[in-house]
């Protein structure tokens, strides 16, 4: 049965036209973590806050995780409090009161960080920002008469976020609603209730910025609302650089492919939406297609690859049945490759892991008992995918709601939380992991390029030639005059660039092409253990090609091991393992660490 506060935000999603937001960036990362049930395990599970009760109502709010290096922080509003998390084992190694204890976060709540500091966003309008170390207090804003319910962006020492309703005002509508930005410093170090003001930079009219969140694009943001307004924001002097309405509610988020300049997002009747956005902060042409034919999205699309993965509800929220999409994006017309049916929809950020050149691995959770984490298998041409079970908790942790993203630390490690209060650490069973853990490079050289300017040139195409091969197109750059690339061939090289300027159609036309000088680096190539800890002394063991492993360095420090080969050679597949060294019995035992 579903809680008080999961019909509330039922009612809310009515009012906002069934959309409601969440989430913030995942990762696309290379590292495996347990690809199904048969793998996984619950290395552990920590109680963080308390269950549902109709007396406290919306006081029992656990934030959204954030990971930071080996911690993880989250704040809660049963005890009022923000806590410091060991990753390794979920213990709690700090925690620190709200500066007042009758502050909550509301419904559902964010948590940031950025500039040594972690940020929690109150239902009275405050954003309060904690030592990331300590946890104390160190600054406090000025009070907003709506509450701070988005997620938190970070970037250049300026915090942003947005504002929606009150949980007393759940069903008023408030309007408008602001989009703020507030400098992240610590003025005055003597004062821990410092109390710092928040500028206003955008205004809506009829939307919210409900559990949105702004996208960094360099040194600009965009940030949409609930009615479907997007803004971009020049984050050097917090001025709005353009606007477009879409006409459709739109509540979930915005993800870029900073590869083709594309913002994707889905909005109204589960219409996910491409829009190109331009170097001077311009938002231009517009594609989109239609993922599925009834119910809606307030969720935040993944892209990767030409792909776009976004979940969506098929009719009525935590109701109906919802899907996973699959979207190809890589030409002018957007089409839907295949959904996959999901007992509910999904509320997060899928998660991809690239499992081989043209695979991938999708994990989200679904918001729906009991709680856990799935996934698909996608790959370049496939048109179907099974759900695959990757964690379900079970006893006190299984729970009827899910919003949490799949977090993927660097070991591979999942961390997610549900409406049990509890967040959960799922890794691979041991027996999945007896073969040696090696690191693979490949050696490259990196190569400054640098060339005339030419008159009214709008950007350069460069171009390489190895030996005695053909010129091949390397990049494209703007107006810069030089160029660092990297070569992956022992080989002369010549390389050219060709300008060109923009006809007043917006086509490119070229000049004729000349020389580019070129400054060659270093041949090397680096690997890097991080976390390493247990034993005496390590060693670092590498193979080159075919060749058998070597004994490349020795060392009695753990932590971080890095090793460099100098003189590598450019083309050449690198392998490294790391041996941790122990004495057992009188013996020496040498073990290959996992």
């Amino acid at each position: 049965m579903r809680t008080m506060k999961r019909v509330a935000a039922v009612a809310l999603s009515v009012v906002v036209l069934m959309t409601s937001g969440v989430s913030a960036k995942a990762a696309v990362t290379d590292v495996q973590p347990a690809k199904s049930s048969s793998d996984a395990v619950l290395k552990w599970a920590k109680k963080v806050g308390e269950p549902f009760d109709e007396k406290t109502y919306a006081n029992n709010t656990v934030s959204k995780i954030k990971l930071v290096g080996n911690y993880l922080y989250v704040a809660d509003d049963a005890k009022h409090r923000i806590m410091k998390i060991d990753k390794k084992d979920g213990t709690i190694l700090k925690e620190q009161k709200y500066c007042d204890e009758s502050y909550i976060q509301g419904y559902v709540s964010s948590i940031g960080y950025g500039d040594g500091k972690v940020y929690v966003g109150y239902d009275n309008g405050r954003v309060q920002a904690f030592d990331e170390n300590t946890l104390e207090s160190l600054w406090i804003t000025d009070e907003n008469k709506n509450a701070i319910n988005s997620d938190f962006v970070f970037t250049n020492g300026k915090l942003y976020f947005g504002t929606t309703a009150k949980t007393t005002d759940w069903y008023d509508n408030g309007a408008p609603f602001s989009y703020y930005v507030v400098t992240t410093s610590d003025d005055d170090k003597t004062k821990p209730d410092e109390e710092k003001t928040m500028k206003k930079v955008v205004e809506s009219k009829t939307g919210k910025f409900y559990l949105k969140k702004g996208v960094v694009l360099g040194k600009y943001i965009v940030i949409s609302d609930t009615a479907g307004t997007l803004t971009m924001i020049d984050t050097t002097n917090d001025k709005v650089t353009d606007t477009k309405d879409i006409g459709e509610a739109f509540s979930g988020n915005i993800t870029y492919d900073e590869m083709t300049g594309t913002i994707y997002f889905v909005a109204g009747t589960n219409d996910l939406y491409g829009i190109k956005v331009s170097a001077d902060g311009k938002l231009k042409d517009e594609k989109k297609v239609r993922l599925y034919e009834t119910g809606y999205s307030s969720t935040t699309p993944e892209v990767y690859n030409g792909k776009v993965y976004v979940s969506g509800s098929k009719g009525k929220a935590f109701q109906d049945k919802g899907y996973m999409a699959v979207a190809d994006v890589s030409s002018d017309k957007y089409k839907v490759n295949y959904t996959v049916e999901l007992s509910n929809y999904s509320q997060c950020e899928p998660t991809i892991v690239k499992t081989g050149e043209n695979s991938v691995r999708v994990y989200f959770t679904i918001n729906d008992e009991p709680g856990g984490i799935y996934a698909i298998e996608d790959s370049k041409d496939a048109t179907s995918a099974t759900l695959e079970t990757v964690y379900e908790p079970t006893g006190d942790i299984k729970n009827t709601g899910c919003m949490s993203d799949v977090v993927v630390d660097e070991d591979g490690t999942i961390y997610f939380a549900n409406d049990s209060k509890y967040i959960m650490s799922v890794g691979k069973k041991v027996e999945d992991t007896k073969k040696p853990v090696t690191k693979t490079v490949k050696s490259t050289r990196s190569v400054k390029l640098t060339w005339k300017k030419k008159k009214s040139a709008k950007g350069y195409v460069i171009y390489a030639k190895a030996g005695k091969g053909k010129y091949k197109k390397v990049t494209t750059v703007g107006k810069k005059t030089s160029k660092t690339i990297k070569v992956n061939k022992d080989s002369s090289y010549k390389f050219k660039v060709k300008p060109y300027k923009l006809t007043k159609k917006n086509k490119k036309k070229y000049f004729k092409a000349y020389a580019a000088k070129a400054k060659f680096g270093s041949k090397t190539v680096k690997v890097t253990f991080k976390n390493v800890t247990g034993y005496s002394s390590y060693k670092v063991q590498m193979k080159a090609g075919k060749a058998a492993y070597k004994t490349v360095k020795t060392t009695t420090k753990g932590g971080t091991i890095t090793y460099t080969k100098k003189k590598a050679k450019v083309g050449t597949t690198y392998k490294f393992s790391l041996k941790g060294i122990n004495k057992v019995n009188g013996k020496t035992v040498s073990v290959t660490i996992k």
